[in-house]
């Protein structure tokens, strides 16, 4: 987030009602290791915060999507950022960690589009501060994305109005017909390994909150590989196998390079001399 944007976003959560933060434990309260979801939902104030920094981190996601802006005007909902199209099978599990990284990604290309058509860079940075603060402070339910999308709206048309030659604002929603996850088959080489995969940018949110993203118990988004029938990846992946030796291997992959195959095939590497 820029400074602005920061400083709009904390001083609204401020104000927002006590329930959508959650208060710091006692002193006489013991500290229990949590996990990362269990960390998104005891301060979505702050891990949001951590989240977008991640997501700012993976923003070539975003450039790749980048389309002009129509003449009828610029859609909102344009690019379908949901958890299922950035998570795939893991959307559901990701929970609110997942509908906060699909929130990231949309600010950022909100951000991106509306000063190319034409609005000021610090009125959309304080504009979307207020969207983002309210989502967090009604927990991102879907009647409040509807809500905070309509004021994102009328806030934008009144920017509009000072701003000459700045594209109308348009919320469409042709999403039904966006699907971005790619459903594989995978397979180890040599067969028999035992693997399991998390999308990277889970992984490296998991990393950020200073918890193992290898650790299945600390990092509570990573789903073991179906014995049989597809999985739905979307976007850079982290895996771990665990081999007949025993032995374990973790890496990352771009599912997209598997489209043609139809097949992600995990191999074991030899052990270096």
């Amino acid at each position: 987030m820029g400074k602005t944007a920061i400083f709009t976003f904390l001083a609204l959560l401020a104000a927002a009602p006590c329930g959508a933060q959650t208060a710091a434990p006692t002193a006489s309260e013991p500290v229990v290791a949590q996990a990362s979801s269990e960390r998104v939902h005891a301060n979505p104030t702050l891990q949001y915060i951590l989240i977008k920094a991640v997501a700012a981190q993976v923003i070539g996601v975003v450039d790749a999507r980048a389309l002009p802006v129509e003449s009828e005007g610029y859609n909102l909902l344009k690019y379908c950022w949901t958890p299922e199209n950035l998570l795939g099978d893991w959307s559901e599990n990701a929970g609110l960690t997942g509908l906060m990284v699909a929130q990231a990604l949309e600010s950022y290309s909100w951000a991106r589009d509306l000063g190319r058509a034409g609005y000021p860079a610090l009125s959309v940075a304080d504009a979307i501060g207020r969207h983002e603060a309210a989502l967090i402070a009604a927990g991102f339910t879907d009647a409040a994305r509807d809500h905070a999308l309509d004021a994102l709206v009328g806030t934008l048309e009144e920017i509009r109005r000072g701003a000459p030659g700045a594209a109308r604002i348009l919320k469409v929603n042709r999403c039904g017909r966006q699907i971005r996850s790619l459903a594989l088959n995978y397979k180890t080489a040599p067969e028999g390994g035992r693997a399991r995969f998390v999308p990277y940018i889970l992984h490296r949110i998991c990393s950020a909150q200073d918890l193992d993203p290898d650790n299945p118990v600390r990092c509570d988004y990573w789903m073991n590989a179906k014995a049989e029938g597809l999985m739905s990846f979307a976007g850079p992946m982290a895996y771990s196998v665990r081999w007949p030796d025993g032995t374990v291997a973790t890496g990352q992959f771009d599912p997209d390079t598997s489209r043609a195959v139809g097949i992600v095939t995990l191999r074991e590497q030899p052990l270096k001399k």
